[in-house]
């Protein structure tokens, strides 16, 4: 009866343990899996919001600066056409025997011809320049039906402008893309002169009827001389004629120009109180326009420029629908406008956005057709603009970037994804295994406790007899199994208690010496060892600290013309085997970059000695790089050889002087990437071997000569970056560094390397450095 309650009790209490086991640890795979899934979820997408804004941070600075540029050097030409016109204008008295002298030379001749129908005047298509003297700039008829004579005032004002035929030509091929150049004199004499030559007045009867009744200002600009004249007295706004430029609104030129955008530079008496024309361009905003429209965000994000009014005027008809946008036609002042105004749209998110104030670009998330969008908007620089009536102001356009979110988070969705399948996998797979583990124990269980049973009522016997001090006892052994082997060890254990109770003392006695002596000898050890730790502490903090010292300081960097160059180093352990050196000979910069093979204290000492060569050979004025390259070869297969190091490394030279590169010895790939974003790999196997293999390697030197031209990063690297592993086991890769570079080359060198080791480090994570990480940048910038 007895053994079968305890059978049964073995039974239950084993199944039920193994049950819960299996459970407990089931359920506690499940939830650290969902948990894991939860944090990585949070980390991934706490990453990809701060690298997506960082990218569309400065994407977005890029795009301002492109368009800004693409401005100032419209206005920039304006200005200085306007400065020569003005000095002209103050000096005309003094100037007009030239100016009638120019007038008359036959290349500068103004040959005007009356058009009876149109009731204006021309020049002809074979000329430098197009005149068109409106007819209210003409005299009476004599008689109906003749010719219709200039006024005197007009024609001289004419002949004193003809030195814009030689101007405007080359001002109008060069530079910013210029549709039309012109002079348009004040409104007493308002002719045109425009570039390049065009049938303007026929041009403008066609597409603008009743222009010709009109004064010129008055007809396509109302109110934008009164504007300016308003200026007239405030001194601050006469200090830099070029702070005058004037931009109109984005329109359709009336003269099928296509969308463009027009700069006024108003010019002034010689005592700054009387308007006497302006000098315009017409710039085409096709360039701007495609230049937004193409720009790439994610897979189907958008860039859109406006006013600061908020009528959009550069976005692509899939921007336009996501934004909600819609396009209505305006007429004014004699000139097409097409309005997209953000406060129509039919969206609103929209309808309600309020553009930056600030100077810094501003990150939004907004909800546009139901779906979850990143908007990032972004100001140009500041500028005059006339809005149609008598008053200037001060406006801004801004650039904008529209990113659905789901496309930031793909890589978040896809990985929540495989969690949670991953997930209902365990579940499932964990539930099975518990079932049948459960169903076989139990099976077993009732079989083998049979057997079990009086084994262990013959071992309790013999431990009661223990209990009662008798050690003669013995447990009968009847199988082989580890029920018969604790038995035989029952009964070893007896005997030894025997044994040991007999001769109890005497074994105290010599355990206890034994202990003493034992602890002795570890003490010993101990203080041995705490001594040899603090001698190889030291040694090793002392090559370090030898092998950072050696390294150019910032000042050496900053001393070197041409170049900007910034160094990164960060041993794998105390000391290491990267080695790179920057040092200004007399004649020429000498760059160096190697890799010794390991780590540790040999690796940083055979470094040290590589630095030491370099520096001494370049002391010595030796030119020749091939010769250099070997001669620190066989120094450093001797010291090898002497000092039984165990090492090797591969050594890149390099000469730079007036813009070249002169590339000697075998290294990792040299990358190139130029200032337009090309990017070019030089291999080195073939310029050389292995420094410490052979010692004479003269015949296997070759030189590479790279030539740099202003805005060219080069990268110089160590292993330990293209061989960085990721917790995955997964290589940085050269192709990932290209890319790493080529996105931030338009930054200096400092910033070039700070991007580039943020990338290696951001790859790697949390996993072991297990190489030193090494990089030079240069960039050329002068």
């Amino acid at each position: 009866m007895a053994r079968s309650s305890f059978r049964t009790k073995l039974v239950l209490v084993a199944g039920v343990s193994v049950a819960a086991g299996l459970l407990l640890s089931g359920g506690a795979a499940y939830v650290g899996i969902q948990r894991l899934g939860a944090d990585a979820a949070e980390e991934t997408q706490r990453g990809l919001r701060y690298a997506s804004t960082e990218y569309l941070d400065k994407h977005i600075d890029n795009v301002a600066q492109h368009l800004s540029i693409e401005l100032d050097r419209a206005e920039a030409e304006l200005a200085t056409f306007a400065a020569i016109q003005q000095q002209i204008i103050d000096h005309q008295e003094e100037l007009q025997p030239v100016l009638d002298a120019a007038a008359k030379a036959p290349m500068l001749k103004d040959n005007l011809v009356f058009d009876p129908k149109g009731q204006w005047s021309q020049t002809g298509d074979a000329e430098p320049t197009t005149v068109t003297a409106w007819g209210y700039l003409h005299e009476p008829p004599e008689a109906e039906g003749e010719a219709r004579a200039i006024r005197e005032d007009v024609a001289q004002a004419i002949d004193d402008t003809a030195l814009m035929d030689l101007l405007m030509p080359a001002i109008g091929r060069h530079g910013s893309r210029k549709l039309q150049i012109y002079y348009v004199g004040p409104k007493e004499r308002a002719f045109a002169r425009f570039f390049p030559a065009v049938p303007l007045a026929q041009t403008l009867d066609e597409k603008d009827p009743g222009h010709n009744g009109e004064v010129f200002w008055d007809h396509f600009f109302p109110s934008l001389v009164e504007g300016w004249t308003s200026w007239v007295g405030h001194k601050e706004r006469f200090e830099d004629l070029a702070r005058q430029i004037t931009f109109l609104s984005p329109y359709d030129d009336a003269a099928g120009g296509g969308p463009i955008i027009t700069l006024f530079q108003p010019l002034w008496s010689a005592d700054r109180t009387r308007f006497a024309g302006a000098l315009g361009f017409d710039l085409t905003l096709t360039g701007i326009i495609d230049y937004v429209e193409e720009v790439k965000l994610f897979e189907s994000g958008f860039a859109f420029l406006a006013q600061d009014n908020g009528n959009v005027f550069a976005i692509s008809e899939r921007g336009s629908r996501t934004l909600g946008l819609s396009t209505t036609s305006s007429e004014g002042g004699g000139v097409s406008r097409y309005d997209q105004f953000l406060g129509k749209s039919s969206e609103a998110a929209i309808r309600d956005l309020k553009l930056p104030e600030g100077e810094a670009a501003e990150s939004r998330e907004i909800v546009l057709g139901g779906h979850n969008y990143v908007l990032e908007l972004k100001r140009l620089a500041p500028f005059n603009v006339w809005g149609g009536t008598d008053e200037i102001t001060e406006a801004r356009w801004v650039v904008g970037f529209v990113v659905p979110e789901e496309e930031i988070y793909a890589a978040l969705a896809a990985a929540q994804t495989a969690v949670n399948q991953s997930s209902r996998e365990v579940l499932v797979y964990q539930v099975a295994i518990t079932l049948v583990t459960l169903a076989a124990l139990m099976l077993w269980l009732i079989i083998v406790s049979r057997r079990l049973t009086s084994s262990l009522v013959a071992l309790s016997k013999g431990a009661g007899e223990i209990a009662q001090k008798n050690y003669d006892v013995t447990v009968p052994v009847e199988t082989e199994d580890e029920i018969g082997a604790l038995g035989q060890v029952f009964n070893q254990m007896v005997g030894e208690i025997r044994e040991h109770t007999e001769n109890l003392e005497g074994l105290v006695k010599q355990r206890t010496s034994q202990l003493e002596d034992a602890n002795a000898e570890i003490l010993a050890l101990n203080e041995r060892l705490k001594e040899e730790n603090l001698r190889m502490g030291a040694e090793l903090d002392v090559a370090r600290r030898l092998q950072m010292m050696v390294l150019p300081a910032t000042s050496e960097l900053e001393a070197v013309r041409e170049l900007d160059i910034a160094g990164f180093m960060r041993p794998a352990d105390e000391v290491g085997g990267d080695y790179y050196d920057v040092l200004q000979g007399s004649r020429a910069l000498k760059l160096g970059i190697g890799d010794v093979t390991g780590h540790g204290l040999e690796s940083g000492v055979l470094m040290l000695m590589v630095q030491t060569a370099v520096r001494t050979l370049l002391a010595s004025d030796e030119l020749d790089p091939r010769r250099f390259l070997a001669i620190i070869n066989r120094v450093i297969c001797d010291n090898i050889a002497r000092t039984s190091i165990d090492r090797t490394l591969t050594l890149s030279l390099l000469d730079y002087k007036d813009g070249v590169l002169t590339l000697a010895g075998q290294h990792e790939e040299v990358v190139v990437v130029r200032a337009g974003g090309e990017v070019e790999r030089i291999d080195t196997m073939d310029l050389g071997l292995p420094i410490g293999i052979e010692r004479e390697i003269s015949d296997f030197i070759d030189l590479k000569e790279i030539r740099l031209a202003v805005g060219d990063v080069v990268v110089l690297y160590t292993d330990g970056i293209t061989e960085a592993e990721n917790d995955a086991g997964e290589h940085y890769e050269i192709d990932r560094l290209c890319g790493a570079v080529q996105r931030a080359r338009g930054l200096g060198a400092d910033e070039i390397r700070d991007a580039l080791v943020a990338d290696v480090m951001a790859h790697i994570g949390r996993h072991k450095i297990l190489d030193d990480i090494t990089t030079v940048i240069l960039k050329r910038v002068a």
